[in-house]
Parts: structure tokens; C-alpha cells; sequence
């Protein structure tokens, strides 16, 4: 299971995997993975070393994830977390999506919580792989932009024109990757960035964690 962990300035949004979908709705679980945000939220850790050597009621956190594994009679494991830290003129986004299948955070300068909100929904709903154009690799625009200007080629048009039609295809392109340029869920006439923008914010930071991803 994802979930976020808020407290004022800070904020931590974590995965703790099970073996079975059983055991994730199992109330010991979720109370496991409460202790462990909590405990996070309370101290100064930021790697997952120093997460796992942590205070509990069990000891650290590793013995509790120990103790509840050999109770729960199923592996249990403290996946990864990240720490978000705001000032006072930011907010947070916190939305869990499919009861903690997917959980998003982002963080907003400038605008309200609910505008931070709708953002993190976004994100959890529309998996975008990047939150701004500039994080896109030099190389992943490069291949697509050749892969488009096969494309135009082989529409049989002449270079200048196939390029200026790579050019608008590779928009449309960071429209599918990126999310601040992606159009806004609840408003398809602006995209996700002006929306924030027409609230008066900024997007600062997004983090989506989809439970299970990148485990093979």
C-alpha cells in the first residue's frame, strides 16, 4: 500500500508492500504503515537506513516490520518514502487513488490546497512520466523527434514542412509525458500548469508512487 503522512510543513508519502492484496486490507497492516509514516513525519530521516533504525514500539521500525511479517505470516516490506518539506506560503496535495494503489503528492507555491489537490489527482489519474518539460532527457525528445520526422517524410512531404510538422507533433508529444502540460482533468481547455497558474500558484514538486511499479 502507498499513503502521505502530513504534518504542518512537512510531508511524507511512502509504499510498504505485502505479498497478497489480502494482507493490504488487513487493519495490523495499515496500522504498520501509520506507525512507520508517523515515525518518519517525527524525526530527521531521510534514507531509508536511518528510517529503519527509527524508535517504535517494537523497537525500531525493522523490528517491527520483522514482527508483523512473522505474525501477519507474510513478507512485508518498507519499500521506499520521500520526504517533502514546504514554507509557509506552500501547500501540500495529498490523494490516494484505489484505497492506496496509487498515491500522489505535490507541492504548490502560492496557491490552496485544494488547487494542490487537483493537481496530485491529476498525477495519480493520468501517470504522466515527468513533471516539466525540462526533465525530459536531451536523448528521448531527440529519438522521438526523428521517429516524427520519418513520419512527415514518409507523408511524402518536402523537409521544411515535414519539419515545422515535427515541431508541433513533438508539443503534442510532451502534452502525453509531461503533466504540467497536460490538459487539466476537470477543465480540457487549459492545461494542468495554467489551471495552477489562474489559482495564483506554482507547481514546485510531484511525487506518484503506484504500488508495485518497477518490480518485476
Amino acid at each position: 500500500l502507498a499513503n502521505i503522512f502530513v504534518k504542518g510543513n512537512k510531508a511524507v508519502i511512502l509504499e510498504v508492500n505485502s505479498e497478497t492484496d489480502f494482507v493490504s486490507k488487513n487493519d495490523e497492516f495499515k496500522a504498520m504503515i501509520e506507525e512507520i509514516g508517523e515515525s518518519i513525519l517525527a524525526s530527521n530521516a531521510t534514507t531509508m537506513d536511518e528510517a529503519l533504525a527509527l524508535s517504535c514500539n517494537e523497537g525500531t521500525i525493522q523490528d517491527l516490520i520483522v514482527a508483523k511479517t512473522a505474525k501477519i505470516g507474510e513478507k512485508l516490506s518498507f519499500r521506499r518514502f520521500v520526504v517533502m518539506t514546504k514554507e509557509d506560503n506552500e501547500s501540500f496535495g495529498a490523494y490516494l487513488h484505489l484505497g492506496g494503489r496509487i498515491a500522489a503528492l505535490s507541492k504548490i507555491a502560492g496557491a490552496s490546497e485544494d488547487v494542490a489537490k487537483d493537481v496530485s489527482m491529476q498525477a495519480a489519474a493520468m501517470n504522466p512520466k515527468y513533471v516539466f518539460r525540462s526533465e525530459v532527457p536531451e536523448e528521448e525528445v531527440a529519438r522521438e523527434r526523428e521517429v516524427l520526422k520519418e513520419q512527415a517524410m514518409n507523408e511524402g512531404k518536402p523537409e521544411d514542412i515535414a519539419s515545422k510538422m515535427v515541431e508541433g507533433r513533438l508539443n503534442k508529444f510532451f502534452k502525453e509525458i509531461c503533466l504540467t502540460e497536460q490538459s487539466f482533468i476537470k477543465d480540457g481547455d487549459v492545461d494542468v500548469q495554467t489551471f495552477v497558474k489562474n489559482n495564483g500558484g506554482e507547481i514546485k514538486e510531484v511525487v506518484r508512487y503506484e504500488v508495485g511499479e518497477g518490480i518485476e
